[in-house]
């Protein structure tokens, strides 16, 4: 084999074998001793601490601190808190040279923090716990009753530590909160209450510090309303109780009358004889039928003696009776009949002739009673007639005495010393009253007056034997008489000569009434002179009259107060309040008299007012007498 040499004469292969297996030793070489790998960076950490609670009024230290792997790292931190998912910035600041940074904070609630790094290392997520340094607390609204109060106790506290201060109490207006009081706290504890007139809604503030959580107060409509008032009756003309007082003071009757009676005289006047009065029977005037009148079509009449019934003015005997008979009257087919009652035993029926106009009841002795009417009877004698269905009875009597000692307007008993006066007052306005009823008879009733408070309160022979022995009627006949001349004369208050209008009523609130103030609509007269308003002696001096009258409570429903507001122009759909917003003038000049206005308030604030006559209040209302004083609202 040929061989190839170099220079150096080594050959060329043998220069190849030996290169590489100095290559290969190299390689073992370096890998056992190892090339230099690159440097790695110092771990970053970032840290928040500090208080986990604090009270809403002191500001908190919470440190940020920032290593770069054993060491302290200065740079730039910057503070964030938590609100919804995003991280708010809060303050920025550079750490010392020992990694550290401290933030003051004071939120007002409890927030979460973190600490950022310049480097975008975010610390864990710290979460600070505010509680409230002043707490203030009050009991939960509740619902009232319209006029009544809600007391509120109130509870306030620092740092969790009883405290004093002075708490406003305020209410929400509109979008604002208005001042209504102050309630002082002492020692953690206050109370204050509030009487809101419509539903309200309140809270309590220390200026300053804190302010309490809202309390709804709902008033709610009161189910009755207490009503406070004086007097008895309409008001206008003669107070009965003020005459008797006059009495005992030593007025005479004429001088009573022209008092009450503006501008008039007392004196003799001719007047009729005689008086029908309606003691049994249908409805005369317009009262719903049974309110006053009788709605039987039968009655009975008991007798204290030997009694007869005539036919066409006395002249023909239809049946006579003893004490022990009844006589039962009764409208068959639109016919009186007549029978006699022995026990319970009846006569067969006398039917009235279809040519007898009228009948007549006549006793010899004793008193006659009618089933159903209010009085026992004694003087003149009975007209029955028909009128429709029923029966009709009327008492025929002298006007001028045998009428008038049966009127029960005035308790007799007060005619026993000086009283005797406003007895006398009493008979010779009754008398004028009635003078102005007679003359043409009312063919609803066959009579000039019926016997209550349509006309006159009649109860015959009950008045006119009042007390032991008759001894208080004795009185009042006394009285009676005293002002009657003949059967065909007597007293009666005129005015310019005329006969007048005498209402009369029990005792007013201080003064009469103006008629126009009473009375009021198609029916009612005018302005009258005479029946002006006047100071009535009876409330200021109701004890030595012993007046009931002085002062009176009664109540009404929330149902009849809506009732009354409903007929307001814009009606009310319940009342809280009701209040009286205007009076009647009286002889003061002043409006101090009856209930002209009344102003109503619903629970949600709304008002609405009412004007009436002061008869169309005391009748709405059921009151004695219009003179309110309040109203108060009850549970």
């Amino acid at each position: 084999m040929t061989s190839t040499t170099g220079p150096s004469g080594v050959r060329a292969g043998h220069l190849r074998a030996t290169l590489a297996s100095v290559l290969t030793a190299l390689a073992v070489v370096v890998g056992s001793v190892g090339l230099a790998a690159p440097a790695q960076a110092a771990a970053t950490h970032v840290a928040l601490t500090g208080h986990s609670s604090a009270w809403s009024d002191q500001k908190t230290t919470l440190t940020a601190t920032w290593t770069l792997g054993s060491k302290a790292h200065k740079g730039k931190v910057t503070l964030q808190r938590k609100s919804g998912k995003t991280w708010k910035k809060v303050a920025t600041k550079t750490t010392t040279s020992k990694g550290v940074a401290k933030f003051s904070v004071k939120p007002a609630s409890t927030t979460t923090y973190r600490v950022l790094t310049s480097s975008k290392k975010a610390s864990k997520a710290k979460k600070l716990t505010v509680t409230k340094a002043y707490a203030l607390a009050s009991t939960a609204g509740s619902t009232i009753t319209a006029g009544t109060g809600k007391t509120f106790t109130l509870t306030y506290h620092h740092h969790g530590r009883a405290a004093s201060a002075t708490a406003l109490v305020e209410r929400h207006s509109g979008s604002k909160w208005v001042k209504v009081a102050s309630v002082k706290v002492s020692k953690g504890h206050g109370k204050v209450t509030l009487k809101p007139s419509a539903t309200t809604t309140y809270r309590f503030r220390v200026p300053g510090k804190v302010t309490s959580a809202s309390h709804k107060v709902t008033v709610k409509a009161p189910s009755t309303f207490s009503i406070t008032g004086s007097g008895s009756g309409h008001g206008v003309g003669l107070s009965q109780y003020g005459a008797y007082q006059m009495a005992l003071e030593g007025k005479s009757g004429a001088q009573i009358l022209t008092h009450f009676y503006t501008g008039t005289t007392v004196g003799n006047v001719t007047t009729p004889e005689r008086i029908k009065v309606q003691v049994w029977g249908p409805e005369p005037y317009s009262y719903p039928a049974g309110t006053y009148s009788d709605t039987a079509k039968t009655t009975t009449i008991t007798f204290g003696g030997p009694w007869h019934l005539t036919a066409d003015d006395a002249l023909t005997t239809v049946l006579d009776g003893s004490a022990a008979q009844d006589l039962r009257i009764s409208v068959v087919n639109g016919k009186l009949t007549f029978a006699l009652l022995n026990g319970s035993i009846a006569t067969p029926p006398v039917t009235a002739s279809s040519s007898a106009s009228s009948y007549e009841v006549h006793w010899d002795s004793g008193t006659a009673a009618v089933k159903g009417s209010q009085g026992l009877y004694h003087n003149g004698w009975f007209d029955v007639t028909a009128i429709g269905t029923r029966p009709n009875i009327v008492n025929d009597v002298l006007l001028n005495t045998e009428y008038l000692y049966g009127i029960a307007e005035m308790p007799s008993s007060w005619g026993a010393g000086k009283g005797k006066a406003a007895l006398e007052a009493q008979a010779v306005i009754a008398r004028t009253y009635a003078l102005s009823k007679v003359g043409s008879l009312n063919p609803k009733c066959n009579c000039d007056v019926v016997d209550d408070v349509r006309d006159q309160n009649y109860t015959g022979w009950k008045k006119q034997d009042e007390g032991q022995h008759g001894s208080y009627g004795d009185l009042w006949v006394s009285a009676v008489n005293a002002t009657v001349a003949n059967a065909s004369s007597a007293q009666v208050v005129t005015y310019r000569g005329e006969p007048i209008q005498t209402p009369y009523f029990a005792a007013s609130g201080g003064h009469t009434a103006n008629n126009e103030d009473v009375w009021q609509g198609t029916n009612a007269s005018g302005p009258l002179p005479y029946l002006r308003s006047q100071p009535d002696p009876a409330k200021t001096n109701g004890s030595r009259t012993h007046n009931p009258y002085v002062s009176w409570t009664r109540s009404i429903t929330q149902a009849q107060a809506k009732k009354i507001f409903s007929y307001a122009s814009t009606p009310l759909t319940d009342v809280k309040s009701i209040s009286v917003s205007d009076r009647y003038p009286t002889d003061t000049g002043e409006h101090d008299g009856q209930v002209r206005e009344l102003k109503g308030t619903s629970a949600d604030g709304t008002t609405a007012t009412v004007t009436a006559s002061a008869d169309w209040w005391r009748t709405t209302l059921g009151l004695p007498a219009a003179w309110v004083t309040s109203f108060t609202p009850k549970k």
